[in-house]
């Protein structure tokens, strides 16, 4: 299905946003908005620019996600983690517009023996967490035609994310040490903006109010940071020109940050493999496709 309005893009120039941008035209007209183009902070800029496109769709691609500076800046994060997405649900509604929002492991607390399900407990163990949870309750209490999307430890090529921090590190230090009891299902940028169109394709089809709802859209399997450090390292191009020769794994207790982290943080997919018919490939094989489809860039 082809939209005849626009698609707005809010949050294009950031990880998932900035892989989001070609991916979406395929489905129809793509605005792509910036903070330049309205400010997350400043709730009357979005529904301005909300008003002004008049889209057929919103993607909600913005976020604060510094998790430990959300700790000292609360009500930054909540305005632009709960607030402005609030914003941009009550207009889609308005405008009978769907709402593809983006949503976080950091709900949980980690205490689970098993991956997370979408229903279950949810309990977040800082500010980070319970914004992002008080903004996915803001899109859905706002807009019933929304699609909440769960994700976890997505990387890429552009913004900050562990991926680029660790290769930074090993070209500066000769030992990392990387925590290795905190699990995790690491995720690129482009795997959740490739499944996201793929999932739309089906959202906007005949039977697409069937499939609103949250859902956990994670790259498959489960590694810990540590072992996730170490297979960066292993692909990096450069390797030969790395300066760590050592990662040490680590307790969390040896790291201390100011937001706690969840020490389970990965999510089940079976809803959303089973709703929309596809999965995400392993965390490892999604890593080794990102690092080849860098140099093939290059």
């Amino acid at each position: 299905m082809t939209l005849t309005r626009p698609i707005l893009l809010v949050g294009a120039a950031g990880q998932v946003g900035s892989a989001l941008a070609l991916r979406l035209k395929p489905l129809g007209p793509v605005v792509s908005a910036t903070r330049a183009d309205a400010d997350l902070e400043r709730p009357e800029e979005l529904r301005a620019l909300v008003r002004r496109v008049v889209p057929a769709l919103i993607v909600n691609a913005a976020a604060y996600t510094a998790v430990d500076e959300a700790e000292h800046d609360e009500a930054r994060c909540r305005r632009i983690n709960v607030d402005a997405p609030a914003v941009l649900a009550e207009e889609g509604a308005r405008l009978k517009a769907p709402i593809v929002h983006y949503s976080t492991n950091y709900v949980f607390d980690g205490s689970a023996p098993a991956p997370y399900k979408e229903d279950d407990l949810v309990a977040p163990l800082g500010v980070y967490g319970l914004s992002k949870y008080d903004g996915e309750r803001a899109v859905a209490a706002a807009n019933p035609a929304h699609l909440i999307l769960r994700t976890s430890g997505v990387y890429g090529w552009s913004g900050r994310n562990f991926m680029l921090r660790i290769l930074a590190l090993a070209h500066e230090r000769e030992e990392l040490q990387v925590v290795d009891d905190q699990l995790v299902a690491p995720t690129s940028a482009s795997a959740v903006a490739d499944s996201t169109v793929k999932a739309l394709d089906r959202v906007l089809g005949p039977d697409g109010d069937q499939h609103y709802g949250t859902y956990h859209l994670t790259a498959a399997g489960t590694t810990t940071w540590h072992g996730f450090a170490e297979r960066v390292l292993s692909l990096d191009p450069a390797r030969a020109r790395q300066r760590a020769t050592r990662i040490v794994g680590v307790r969390t207790e040896a790291y201390p940050t100011a937001a706690r982290r969840p020490r389970n943080g990965v999510l089940n997919i079976d809803r959303f493999t089973q709703r929309f018919g596809f999965a995400i490939s392993a965390w490892d094989d999604e890593l080794r496709r990102t690092f080849a489809e860098q140099s093939n860039r290059l």
